[in-house]
């Protein structure tokens, strides 16, 4: 889906503004990936919200930043600025109600699809969590997790979480993390499983069909494995 941002110029009152267009959320925050970590453009570009930056044009140029080879020029095609002029009406953006992807934060994980279907690990609001335990999907329970870089230092709180990072996920309530079994299904381990991408949670994880009680009636949980054509999944 088109994602919008407003980027609000602070060297002087009648510098560029703009509404960048982004092909996708993912996208915006790639480029600011792209933007924050290049010396150039980090020093004029901030991401005050998700959908609002500001920029030092005296400094660099937002928009600029698209077309220099030395910053985030893979993102021409995938994004474009439409500069807001001050003598005619204000545009408005859709506003989204949304979720930042902060790296130590905590998320519930849920169904992007069905969106009252969370991950949940029992026993984990008392800690009373051994590992091995299984993960499940469940429609009346759920678990907050802790989605980390997996090589998150003090220099990199905060980092906004992009698809190609390696990330940890792991409970809050005892030192345990996701982990996946050899057969496939998610457990929680005293270490993180290694390779976790967080674009795994855009088709990497898969749910099986819903658990049978004693009685062959169906539990309201159903297990969650690894997987490479799995269904999408949110923060929450």
């Amino acid at each position: 889906m088109v994602y919008y941002a407003y980027i609000d110029d602070i060297s002087d009152g009648s510098s560029p503004r703009y509404i960048a267009v982004f092909a996708s959320r993912a996208v915006a925050d790639e480029w600011w990936r792209g933007v924050s970590t290049n010396t150039k453009y980090s020093d004029s570009i901030r991401r005050v919200a998700p959908q609002f930056f500001t920029h030092d044009v005296s400094k660099a140029n937002a928009a600029s930043s698209i077309t220099d080879t030395q910053a985030a020029s893979s993102f021409f095609g995938k994004v474009f600025f439409r500069l807001l002029s001050s003598d005619v009406g204000f545009s408005v953006i859709p506003i989204l109600d949304l979720v930042d992807h902060v790296s130590g934060n905590l998320f519930f994980i849920r169904s992007k699809v069905s969106p009252n279907e969370y991950w949940y690990c029992p026993g984990s609001s008392t800690g009373n969590v051994t590992p091995n335990s299984k993960v499940y999907v469940s429609c009346t329970e759920r678990t907050r997790f802790r989605v980390r870089l997996i090589t998150e230092r003090k220099d990199t709180a905060g980092t906004i979480m992009i698809g190609s990072d390696d990330i940890a996920i792991t409970l809050t309530s005892t030192n345990l993390s996701i982990r996946v079994s050899r057969s496939g299904h998610l457990i929680v381990s005293k270490n993180p499983e290694l390779g976790l991408k967080f674009s795994d949670f855009v088709n990497g994880f898969g749910v099986a069909t819903p658990l049978l009680d004693n009685e062959c009636h169906r539990e309201n949980v159903k297990e969650l494995f690894k997987t490479d054509d799995g269904e999408e999944w949110e923060l929450a």
